[in-house]
């Protein structure tokens, strides 16, 4: 009666173990499939950094072709940080892989102060546009990063901005700017453009003037470094009291152009930066690479006035014109003794654009030019 009963047990025992057999696989399969899922998912990437890590993770997709080493140089990280956040123990990647690529957590944004330390905000592209990379307040603008970096960690050494922000209750009156920057740079006050170097590659150490009125005002720096050296500093001052006139001795600074010709055509031969227009030249070269006569020059800058009547003085051996934002207002052209001449112009609060054209024939060679405010 034993044996009849045997059989049928050693055909259950084998269907149960066969049974938990497949289920094993089964949850083998699951765990597989979601440890795969776990290690894909951005959000399983970050929950898996470090508590109290101070980065956060840019995820990047392998393609064929990448190796550790190129993704980290493209990102300007070290290997090492790579591998540390995605828990790499070999270099070795395979394409369709999702990295961590480890970038550090971006500066609380504080709001701009109506009066003290300067808002100093940072891009890595030469137009500040996006959202900046590093906010911070400073005491001053007096930089030299050499060929460094303001933030090494955030900021590109190379073609970079920057923007730096003051407002201030002003005395009225005129103040002088002085700095030196490397490379361009352009300055505000409240929404007009006072200084305009921004596409400058170079260093510029120089300064001008502007008329402000007494009040609240926002002075606003834009800032660019494209290769090689960095700097930028920047300090103002009141020299003059109220009015419009600049303060003598300074009305610059002039883009000047020299030409090897009488009509200002083709490329100049020489260009420089002066602080004022007041040259006598006694009859000589005025720089290297121009002759002493039959020349030609262009000065030219952009300067704020506040509204109102002002006059135009220029003096000039030989030929002479002054124009105010494309308007004629001095035209005295051709050779000449030297004379004096003057020109009226109303002109409304904002930045205008000055433009003085030199004439040298033969003999005596000089220019001056300065301007007066008549009133409102």
């Amino acid at each position: 009666m034993t044996r009849p009963m045997q059989r049928p047990m050693r055909v259950l025992t084998a269907v149960l173990v066969w049974c938990a057999s497949l289920f094993a696989v089964a949850t083998q399969s699951v765990q597989a499939v979601s440890t795969a899922r776990s290690d894909s998912s951005p959000a399983a990437g970050a929950m898996q950094r470090p508590p109290g890590a101070d980065y956060v993770c840019v995820y990047y997709v392998v393609r064929r072709g990448d190796t550790l080493t190129k993704i980290a140089n493209s990102y300007r990280v070290t290997v090492q940080a790579i591998q540390r956040a995605n828990g790499l123990r070999t270099t070795r990647i395979y394409v369709g892989q999702r990295l961590c690529i480890p970038r550090p957590k971006p500066s609380p944004t504080p709001q701009p102060p109506s009066a003290g330390p300067w808002y100093a905000e940072f891009w890595n592209n030469t137009e500040q546009s996006g959202s900046p990379v590093v906010v911070r307040t400073i005491s001053g603008i007096n930089f030299d990063w050499g060929f460094g970096s303001p933030d090494p960690a955030r900021v590109f050494a190379d073609n970079f901005s920057a923007r730096f922000v003051r407002t201030l209750n002003f005395q009225g009156g005129a103040y002088r700017f002085t700095f030196k920057v490397d490379d361009g740079i352009r300055v505000w006050v409240d929404n007009s453009v006072v200084y305009d170097q921004y596409a400058f590659v170079g260093q510029l150490n120089t300064q001008f003037d502007v008329e402000i009125a007494a009040g609240v005002h926002t002075i606003r720096v834009d800032y660019v470094e494209r290769t090689g050296k960095s700097l930028v500093t920047l300090n103002f001052a009141r020299v003059g009291g109220d009015g419009q006139q600049p303060p003598s001795g300074s009305n610059g600074p002039w883009r000047t152009e020299f030409f090897n010709n009488m009509q200002l055509q083709g490329a100049p031969v020489a260009v420089r930066t002066y602080n004022t227009l007041k040259f006598d030249w006694a009859g000589k070269a005025p720089v290297s690479g121009v002759p002493a006569n039959y020349w030609s020059a262009r000065f030219s800058q952009f300067r704020y006035f506040g509204a109102g009547v002002y006059r135009f003085v220029a003096t000039s051996d030989d030929g002479v014109r002054v124009y105010v934002n494309d308007q004629l207002v001095i035209d005295h052209w051709g050779e000449q003794s030297a004379r004096t001449w003057i020109g009226d112009i109303r002109l409304p609060a904002g930045t205008h654009a000055i433009r003085v054209e030199y004439l040298q024939v033969a003999g005596t060679s000089l220019i001056e030019l300065y301007w007066q405010f008549l009133g409102g």
